[in-house]
């Protein structure tokens, strides 16, 4: 398939068979994170720190922080488009280090020991919880086990994290149990039923890690403000306050006028995106009822445990783009992540044809390896940011 640029320097580049069904947009949808908001110093090192303060703060296991989790690490998972949510994400990490941690027990011939005094682990409240944590992290150091010594393990031929994500399929709606399955391969089921324990998590639920990423994104102070209880871990930086707004007012001011108001469709929690439109007074761009947030998708769960409508599955976006546009006006989607474009994928797969995906590089570190992605998934246009649609469209001829 072929790629014509038109501007090296922003990285902007369409598919030459889209052309046509470019310049006839007449609606856009946005993803949140990584397209109107930047988040790489916000959501991204909010994992990162909240690995480190699993093993190293709460556990208490020896190692130097920043190691566990790298941006690297990050794109990596973020590139199989199985982990556009960031909770998912955070805890695939934590259970994949927690899985070797399992390995090692084994290899020790202490995992029986470990099992017998901590199956029966359960969270009801946090704090209690840590101080069963803080119990497991001593009988982890008694045996010398160290976060350095898991951090290593991410390199290894056979364990490591790239044989680990390639057990991961865009197909598998549950790929837990897959994805650990080489590193539990002499462990068992029993195991994996500890490691859950071990990291609770629960979309609806009160739990650990959902608490102890919320509260170090929001900072005390906006925790306090969006879910109306006090802190625990007492986090007094907001990394939310430090993402700042991608588009300009004269693009989207621009755009408007093409397309009317936009529509979103992301994961990230509707207060926290209501409170940074109308922080950045961009609220007034956006239509309010033609637009997805996580409790949206959370309150349309169907299958098992631990499934939700969320990206890439396209059953919520295709009720979005039906509403918007029907089955006849060309609309496009513009995203920033593997998910992002292989919820156009699915789309299209289940019949809706009218839709375009147009992918922006500026949220990842390794712009170049995503740009390979967007070509191989097929995206109808790749530039640098939402600033470089109205550049585009004209480029193609599109009356903005």
């Amino acid at each position: 398939m072929a790629y014509q640029c038109l501007n090296k320097e922003r990285k902007i580049y369409f598919k030459k068979d889209s052309a046509k069904a470019l310049s006839d947009i007449t609606k856009l949808i946005f993803d949140f994170d990584g397209v109107l908001v930047q988040t790489s110093q916000s959501y991204r090192q909010t994992i990162r720190k909240i690995v480190d303060y699993y093993f190293l703060e709460i556990l208490g296991l020896e190692g130097e922080k920043g190691r566990l989790a790298t941006l690297e690490d990050i794109q990596k998972f973020k590139d199989t488009g199985l982990y556009n949510n960031d909770w998912n994400l955070s805890y695939a990490i934590i259970t994949y280090y927690l899985a070797i941690l399992m390995r090692k027990l084994q290899q020790k011939r202490i995992l029986q020991d470990f099992s017998n005094q901590f199956n029966n682990i359960q969270f009801s409240e946090v704090h209690s919880f840590l101080q069963t944590l803080g119990e497991v992290g001593d009988f982890l150091r008694r045996y010398g086990i160290n976060a350095t010594e898991l951090a290593n393990m991410k390199n290894d031929s056979a364990l490591g994290l790239e044989s680990f994500l390639a057990q991961a399929s865009i197909k598998n709606q549950n790929p837990f149990e897959t994805t650990l399955a080489p590193i539990l391969l002499k462990v068992g089921s029993d195991e994996l039923t500890l490691i859950r324990r071990l990291v609770p998590y629960d979309f609806e639920k009160p739990d650990l890690l959902k608490r102890l990423f919320e509260e170090s994104y929001l900072g005390k102070g906006l925790f306090n403000k969006f879910y109306g209880i006090s802190s625990f871990f007492k986090f007094n930086e907001s990394l939310l306050e430090k993402e700042a707004f991608i588009p300009t007012k004269k693009a989207l001011d621009v755009l408007r006028l093409k397309f009317g108001k936009f529509a979103i469709y992301s994961e990230k929690p509707r207060v926290q995106g209501t409170y940074l439109l109308e922080k950045n007074d961009f609220k007034e761009y956006f239509d309010e009822k033609m637009s997805i947030f996580l409790e949206d998708l959370v309150k349309s769960e169907v299958g098992g445990e631990g499934v939700r409508l969320g990206k890439p599955d396209p059953a919520l976006f295709i009720e979005l783009i039906e509403k918007l546009v029907g089955k006849g006006s060309w609309v496009a989607y513009v995203g920033d992540v593997v998910a992002d474009a292989l919820l156009v994928e699915n789309a299209r797969l289940e019949g809706l044809s009218n839709l375009l995906f147009l992918g922006v590089l500026c949220s990842s570190h390794y712009p170049n390896n995503l740009l390979s992605q967007y070509i191989k998934h097929e995206a109808a246009a790749i530039m640098t940011d939402v600033n470089d649609i109205p550049d585009l469209l004209t480029s193609l001829g599109g009356k903005i």
